[in-house]
This record gives structure tokens, C-alpha cells and sequence, in this order.
């Protein structure tokens, strides 16, 4: 059977106290047609030592800097490592976290079986710096459409998740100037595509490890405001596709839609808010003017947001 390579992308910055357990995971890996492209942040600690005697060991693993021409960030870094790369199979993954020796295996296993596949997806788990797991599997009891599943909140778009056939990337890049839910923005433009096959391996493949200094384990202001608008722009989306589509626009997923606006507003982005609410598909003009009329009296008095959340409750879906 052939082995076609995957190319395993990594953005890092000051993780030389962690990317070896990273990188050692990676060399254990049962399927062999690999290379690992690590692309350093600027990094002020002594990564780029510890990553230059992974190189040394094994020819696999190449080594890159982000260009100081380049806006820092790990999306950059993750967009040049897939221009850097060469393989027909792409896989980011994070410089904190683990796989499971089958981890590419069982993944470009599905490819080969069914290929007009376009994207694998596997389970992961969280785990902290003691090693203890501290959560429930995720992705691992997944069937439907991409779409259905993450509307109710059943597939969770974790970037490492998901191994790529690098035809379906074409186009596709991350935005470079999210601070924070930039897996989210991306996959999600991906599983909307129209016709897109996703197989999916219902096994834990890679542990994800939650710490203090993990993008994961911290909000700012800037990140979690990043990260709502993201999900925002996302469930709306989900909206749309359900109105637009024989299925149903379930009450959950519309009010899910809805309390992710609230929470927009509560971050006090009233333009920004402002615009969403005229955007709303499936209600009237009338709940549009009461909406609005709320969002002005929060952003003039501080006050308003029980009675913006009851206006959305009341809020029907044919």
C-alpha cells in the first residue's frame, strides 16, 4: 500500500520547555512518509536549540523562522508552514500537545479506504501539565453532516483535529489577524464548502494540554472579543444553511446564534451589534427595531441586557 506524505505543521514561540514532548510524539509515530515543519514566533528562550537536536536526530523535522517582515502571530506562522511544505496531506498541530503513535496512522488509513475523502477528523482529550486527562473524550461520536454536527455542538474544530488532503486547501488560509478562535475560522470555512466528505475516526488520537501559559487556558479582552466574533460569523452561517436547506432551524440553534449576539453586546460592540441584529434572519421588523432600541439604551446607560435576553427568548422559529 502507498504512503503518501503528510506534512505536519507547527507554529511555536518560547516552548522549549514543552515541544520536545511534542516532537518526540511525533518521531514515535507508526506511519513513517512524514515531515514536520516547525516555524518559530520569535522565540526568546532556547527553542531553537532544542528543535535543531530533534533535526539533527531525524531529517524529517526542518526547522524555519517567521521573517521579521512577516506580522507576527501563529497564524503566519501556520500559513508559511504550508507554503514551506510539500506533502499531499496536511496536519497543523500545536506545539504543547501530543499524539497517540496511531495518530497519522489510522487517519491516512481513511484516506487510502475512501479517497474522495477530503478531511479526517479525530478524537482528542484534554490533559493537564501532571498528566491527568480532565475531560470527556471529544470527537469521538460523530456521523452526520460537519455542519449538523457542530450546530449542536458535537464536533469541536480543534485545529490538530483534522488531517487535510491539500487539494480541498487551495485558496484557504488563516486569518492573520485573530488573536484567538483562528481554528474556528478556519476549519469552519472549510466543512461549510459545499459537497466536502469528512470521515471521521471516533478514536482519541491526540491529547491537548491545558496550562497557564496556553492560548487555550487565557482570555484577554482582545482574544475573547475575537473569539465571539468568530463564532458569531459562524452561527450565522449555521442559520443560513439550515434556512436555506431542507432541514429544520431548530429553536436550539437559532437561540444559540442569538446568546452568542448577547454576548457581542455585553463586550460592548454596539456598531458591530447594531449591524448583526438588522442581519437576523427568521424574525421580524418589529423584534429588529425593540433589539436595536435595547442596544442603544445599554450603550447610552449600562443597562438593558435582561430585557435584551428576554426580547431573544421570545423569539419564535417557524
Amino acid at each position: 500500500m502507498s504512503q503518501p506524505l503528510v506534512s505536519i505543521i507547527i507554529p511555536t514561540y518560547n516552548r522549549a520547555h514543552l515541544i520536545s514532548e511534542t516532537l518526540h510524539s511525533i518521531r514515535l509515530q507508526t506511519y513513517s512518509n512524514w515531515e514536520c515543519i516547525i516555524v518559530d514566533d520569535g522565540s526568546t528562550d532556547n527553542s531553537e536549540d532544542v528543535i535543531a537536536e530533534f533535526c539533527v536526530q531525524d531529517n524529517r523535522f526542518h526547522f524555519f523562522k517567521r521573517p521579521q517582515n512577516q506580522p507576527k502571530g501563529a497564524n503566519t506562522c501556520r500559513n508559511l508552514g504550508l507554503a514551506y511544505s510539500k506533502g499531499d496531506y496536511i496536519n497543523w498541530f500545536d506545539s504543547d500537545d501530543v499524539m497517540m503513535d496511531r495518530f497519522l496512522e489510522q487517519k491516512i488509513n481513511a484516506f487510502l479506504q475512501q479517497p474522495d475523502t477530503d478531511v479526517v477528523s479525530a478524537g482528542f482529550v484534554k490533559y493537564n501539565p501532571e498528566g491527568n486527562v480532565t475531560s470527556r473524550p471529544y470527537n469521538t461520536q460523530l456521523q452526520n453532516n460537519p455542519l449538523t454536527e457542530y450546530a449542536n455542538r458535537h464536533l469541536s474544530l480543534n485545529t490538530p483535529t483534522f488531517l487535510y488532503k491539500r487539494t480541498v486547501l487551495n485558496g484557504m488560509d488563516f486569518d492573520e489577524k485573530l488573536t484567538r478562535a483562528q481554528d474556528l475560522d478556519f476549519t469552519f470555512r472549510i466543512i461549510a464548502k459545499p459537497g466536502l466528505k469528512m470521515f471521521y475516526v471516533n478514536e482519541v488520537l491526540f491529547k491537548v494540554l491545558i496550562h497557564n501559559d496556553s492560548i487555550t487556558g487565557k482570555f484577554t479582552a482582545k482574544t475573547s472579543l475575537d473569539h465571539l466574533q468568530s463564532e458569531l460569523k459562524v452561527r450565522k452561517h449555521i442559520a443560513f444553511f439550515y434556512i436555506n436547506s431542507e432541514q429544520k432551524l431548530t429553536k436550539y440553534i437559532f437561540d444559540n446564534y442569538l446568546k452568542t449576539l448577547k454576548k457581542i453586546l455585553e463586550n460592548r460592540q454596539f456598531l458591530f451589534c447594531g449591524k448583526e441584529i438588522w442581519q437576523l434572519p427568521k424574525i421580524g421588523w418589529l423584534a429588529k427595531v425593540k433589539l436595536t432600541a435595547i442596544t442603544v439604551l445599554y450603550a447610552v446607560t449600562g443597562k438593558g441586557i435582561m430585557t435584551f435576553s428576554k426580547t431573544i427568548n421570545a423569539i419564535k422559529v417557524d
